[in-house]
C-alpha cells in the first residue's frame, strides 16, 4: 500500500524545525548550564497557592526544581507523576519543587492538583515570568528547571518523553549527592 503525505503535513515538519532552529533551546540550556541566574530572576518571588513566598535566593541549599507547565497540556500532564515522585522521594534529602502554571487561573490550577493529587507547592506565573526563568522566547510547555545547592542551573528540560524524565530524575539525585 502506497503512503501518501499530505503537503500541509509537509510544511508543518519545516516550519517547526525553522522555529526550532531559531530560538535554539538545546543550545541555550546546554550553556547556560552551571551557570547562576540573574539576579532578577534568583529574587522573583514565587507565591505558592499554601502560602508564603519563595526565591530562588531563598532556597539555596536545596536542590530546586521549577516545572512550568499548563493544565491543558497532554506533555505537561504525562510529567505529573515524575515529579510527584521526585518530590515525595527526594523530598527528604533536601529537593524543594515548585510547580509553576503559565497563564492559568488558580482556580483551574488548584482543581488540577486535587484531580492529581500533586502534592509539592503550586504557583501560576504569566509568560513574561516564565521567559526570564528560561532566558528564552519559547515559552513552550512542559520545561523544567533544576538548580544545584550552590544555586546553579543543574539541567533544564524541554517537553517530556520516558528519556527525560530519567535524565531528570538522574540530575536531581546527581545534585543531591554532591555536597
Amino acid at each position: 500500500m502506497k503512503r501518501t503525505i499530505h503537503p500541509f503535513s509537509s510544511l508543518l515538519a519545516v516550519v517547526c524545525t525553522l522555529v526550532l532552529s531559531l530560538n535554539g533551546l538545546p543550545g541555550e540550556a546546554t550553556a547556560r548550564i552551571g551557570q547562576m541566574p540573574k539576579d532578577n530572576i534568583a529574587r522573583q518571588q514565587i507565591q505558592p497557592f499554601n502560602g508564603g513566598s519563595v526565591s530562588l535566593a531563598s532556597l539555596r541549599g536545596d536542590v530546586v526544581v521549577l516545572d512550568f507547565f499548563a493544565t491543558w497540556c497532554g506533555h505537561s500532564r504525562l510529567q505529573v507523576p515524575t515529579v510527584q515522585r521526585l518530590a515525595e522521594q527526594e523530598g527528604p534529602r533536601g529537593t524543594r519543587v515548585i510547580g509553576l502554571a503559565v497563564e492559568e487561573r488558580e482556580a483551574t490550577v488548584q482543581q488540577f492538583v486535587k484531580d492529581h493529587q500533586i502534592s509539592y507547592a503550586m504557583a501560576t506565573v504569566t509568560d513574561p515570568v516564565f521567559g526570564g526563568f528560561v532566558e528564552s522566547r519559547d515559552v513552550s510547555v512542559p520545561q523544567t528547571l533544576v538548580y544545584g545547592r550552590d544555586g546553579r542551573l543543574a539541567g533544564h528540560f524541554v517537553g517530556h518523553s520516558a528519556e527525560l524524565d530519567a535524565e531528570l530524575v538522574a540530575t536531581v539525585r546527581r545534585e543531591l549527592d554532591k555536597r
